[in-house]
């Protein structure tokens, strides 16, 4: 046992040195945002994507893009006996497009494509930021934990070295020594179990934040943010218009209004097309039959417009009528999810609301606690040191205070989180709730 404690310190000399050689670089709530809105590889993938909606935006008119060729040719023939070499040769150009209403619908589709882009760029931003919110304040309550377990190590260090002194003065008896000393050193190994997960822990808060998994980092916050933090009854009657889900549901309602436009178009709108072709052709036998030169072209134009009307639109068992009729059942559905979308936003916001009211009146009863079994504690010590109580007595108020500090920090990373999802349910900010 003794062994291990001296690895035990060991380690943490170590862990000291080290951290002043390289160097800790020190992180806040607000830097650890931002160093993730940089950083993080899904949030860029998500601009990745935004930028090619941009450029379909950009060139969504391309449906009416006329359609551009050009051709040649050269044939020759020579007799292998007697007889004269005969050539021919071509040469062409032509332009064609299709001109049809429904190239609105398209261009106004990429537009709707873009701005859901964008949204999803602003949800991705969120969920991250979100994410690394709950994950600094979750490293800062493991970290809390930490200390109160090293606490409780130290003072448990304590009391076994001072039974130490009395079992050498003869005023404690050996198995009184041992039971001590094993309950000193049997908080070792974890602590040491709490070290090891809070260092994964912090791993993953650097691939979160797109940092170099080598890089020494020290998070500067506290939990108590939590008691801080006072809500107003009007958050309940704030807009539901920055919801995620209720913009999501705003842009496929878009969406299903200009499929639906798509859809009239491509039935009942004409189709006009187009051409205009030039070609250049010429043949020395033709040529010299004519007494022309061998190389004398004969050029001709062409050109045409045709209109298109589709008619099966007005037959109501036509696969165009079926389409809209689909298009305006999704669309009402669409509307529906929206409606209820809203009510079951509103009863989220206020059960949040309440719950978080009633989780700040618990931690003002959990901290009396505290004060109440830190004194239990400081009079059981005394009377111990004092041969009044036995160990085990101690040591259950020991663990009284212990349960009691940690209940507290557990009901403040509790609260911190509901805010931080009740900030989101609502599309604020995050951080205004605690101003």
């Amino acid at each position: 046992m003794k062994k291990l404690f001296y690895i035990f310190c060991l380690s943490l000399v170590l862990s000291f040195s080290a951290t002043a050689q390289i160097g800790v670089r020190t992180i806040t709530i607000d830097d650890a945002v931002n160093l993730a809105l940089q950083n993080n590889l899904e949030i860029k993938q998500s601009k990745m994507d935004l930028e090619l909606l941009a450029v379909k935006k950009k060139n969504s008119w391309n449906s009416i893009s006329p359609s551009v060729s050009a051709s040649g040719g050269f044939n020759g023939n020579t007799p292998l006996g007697n007889g004269d070499t005969t050539f021919s040769y071509s040469l062409g150009a032509s332009i064609s497009a299709n001109l049809t209403p429904a190239v609105r619908t398209t261009m106004k589709q990429a537009e709707l494509n873009y701005q859901e882009g964008e949204a999803n760029l602003e949800k991705t931003k969120r969920r991250v930021e979100l994410d690394v919110r709950k994950s600094f304040y979750r490293l800062i309550y493991f970290n809390e934990n930490l200390e109160t377990q090293q606490r409780n190590l130290e003072t448990a260090k304590q009391t076994y070295e001072a039974d130490l002194i009395k079992y050498k003065q003869g005023r404690l008896p050996e198995i009184n020594l041992l039971n001590s000393q094993y309950n000193y050193e049997s908080k070792i190994p974890s602590v040491e179990n709490l070290k090891r997960t809070y260092q994964s822990d912090i791993d993953s808060f650097k691939l979160l934040l797109g940092l170099d998994l080598s890089e020494m980092i020290a998070l500067e916050g506290k939990l108590d943010d939590a008691v801080e933090i006072h809500l107003d009854e009007a958050i309940l009657n704030l807009s539901l218009d920055n919801n995620n889900s209720i913009k999501a549901l705003k842009q496929q309602i878009l969406s299903a209004q200009n499929t639906i436009q798509a859809a009239k178009l491509s039935t009942y709108s004409p189709t006009v097309s187009l051409s205009v072709s030039e070609s250049t052709s010429g043949s020395s036998q033709e040529n010299a039959m004519r007494g022309l030169a061998p190389w004398e072209p004969s050029s001709s134009l062409s050109y045409g417009v045709n209109v298109r009307i589709p008619l099966d639109g007005f037959f109501p068992w036509s696969s165009g009528k079926l389409n809209i009729k689909t298009s305006d059942v999704t669309l009402e559905k669409l509307k529906q999810n929206l409606e209820q979308t809203r009510v079951k936003t509103s009863l989220s916001i206020m059960d949040s609301y309440n719950s978080i009211l009633q989780a700040q009146k618990q931690l003002e009863l959990l901290e009396k606690s505290v004060e109440l079994t830190q004194k239990t504690y400081d009079m059981s010590k005394n009377a111990y040191n004092m041969g009044s109580v036995d160990l085990l007595s101690l040591q259950k108020a020991e663990d009284n205070l212990y349960s009691a500090k940690y209940n507290v920090q557990n009901q403040k990373y509790s609260i911190l989180t509901s805010i931080l999802t009740l900030e989101d349910t609502l599309g604020l900010p995050y951080g205004t709730l605690g101003k």
